[in-house]
């Protein structure tokens, strides 16, 4: 008789309760594998995956690389595992976590080879219908082609960030901003018929005795808006990386404060969609990325960089042909070292190619090749790379 009195009273007091949403939960990300064909004539401390974070002048020079090719298991995007949990506390307000990992499928790695769990994201989201989006945690940075808070991604070239180490002229021929920050807040705006304006602000990373927030770390600010229409995607942003200055004595800063301009967008015709970008940099300490990266060389270590100026152009289609879709971007730039007066100047072009043909909404298979050429007066002769992957991808 007393457990049935227990069991009314709490039965009763749930009734009494106010009607709570249940919590939505979600599994998400995607597997790509397939082959890869790389080919590099690079400049010493060049060569994908990884770049040399200082070149040093030889005689006026950098010393040319040895070519290397090899045919590898490789993949298009790096393979990702995420987590989404949303709760809803009211019509208009609800929060969500984002957690998101990137791994390699052809060893079941971390990818970056680092410590982090969820290198891709890791945020606590608070959203309101009425004034917008605050995140907060590790993520993308605003002006990269990545994940939630990379305004630009795919709608500004149709290879994004993604499809190898060569394709998506706009972040070769250019600069992205480191591709992920810790400790960063992040607003987005509610959509004004259209038009949604962001804010980002990375507070940086604790290292040693430098902390977090302090000056002696480097903080990354950025603000942003887009406009999206019935045809049409358009985004503008500016950003600032803040170098850390250290007032130990023990480790001073080595480059000045970079800058960055970027605009680009996509217009849908009938039977294809074009995208276009250009980019303006100052004191930028790297021009492009993975294999074609490169450092602002400088004539000592001890030398503060000012690192490059320069400007960028993309331009791109994405085609349907049959169940799938032809991608193409060119993309093409030249700029100027400030570490050196003489033999500064560079100029350096990308190209992709490629096609994605989806067997169902979730699985697609792709053949995809990209090629990149510098020539610099710095460099004994022009480098080059080029790539060519073929693979599947499954999302789920």
């Amino acid at each position: 008789m007393k457990v049935s009195q227990l069991t009314l009273a709490v039965a009763a007091a749930a009734v009494a309760l106010p009607a709570m949403a249940a919590p939505e939960v979600e599994i998400f990300g995607f597997l790509d594998q397939g082959f890869t064909y790389l080919d590099e004539s690079l400049s010493v401390g060049m060569g994908g995956p990884n770049s040399a974070t200082q070149q040093t002048l030889t005689n006026g020079k950098l010393a040319q690389g040895k070519h290397k090719s090899n045919f590898s298991l490789g993949t298009g995007n790096v393979s990702t595992l995420g987590f989404r949990a949303k709760e809803d506390i009211t019509d208009d307000l609800s929060v969500m976590a984002h957690m998101e990992m990137g791994y390699l499928l052809d060893s079941g790695e971390f990818y970056g080879g680092g410590s982090k769990m969820f290198e891709r994201e890791s945020t606590l989201n608070v959203i309101s219908k009425t004034y917008g989006q605050l995140k907060m945690g590790r993520m993308p940075a605003m002006l990269t082609g990545s994940g939630t808070t990379g305004i630009f991604n795919s709608r500004v070239n149709p290879f994004g960030a993604g499809w190898g180490n060569m394709t998506g002229g706009w972040k070769f021929a250019g600069s992205l901003a480191a591709a992920r920050y810790d400790n960063t807040i992040h607003y987005a705006s509610p959509d004004f018929n259209g038009w949604k304006f962001y804010a980002q602000h990375s507070l940086g990373s604790t290292k040693g005795d430098n902390l977090e927030g302090s000056s002696d770390v480097d903080r990354y600010s950025a603000i942003g808006v887009t406009k999206t229409g019935d045809r049409y995607f358009l985004a503008a942003a500016v950003d600032w990386l803040k170098m850390g200055s250290p007032d130990d004595g023990k480790d001073p800063t080595s480059k000045k404060d970079s800058y960055k301009a970027l605009v680009g967008g996509n217009y849908q015709f009938d039977d294809f969609t074009l995208y276009g970008t250009f980019q303006w940099m100052e004191n930028i300490q790297y021009i492009g990325g993975y294999s074609t990266k490169q450092f602002a060389p400088k004539a000592s270590d001890d030398q503060i960089s000012s690192g490059f100026d320069a400007w960028a152009v993309s331009t791109g289609i994405n085609y349907p042909v049959g169940a799938g879709t032809i991608k193409f971007s060119v993309a093409y730039a030249q700029g100027e070292n400030q570490n050196t007066d003489t033999d500064n100047k560079f100029e350096r072009m990308n190209v992709g190619l490629g096609y994605v043909h989806n067997l169902s909404k979730r699985t697609s298979l792709y053949g995809i090749t990209g090629y990149f050429w510098q020539e610099a007066d710095w460099q004994e002769g022009h480098i080059r790379a080029n790539e060519v992957i073929v693979g599947m991808m499954h999302r789920f």
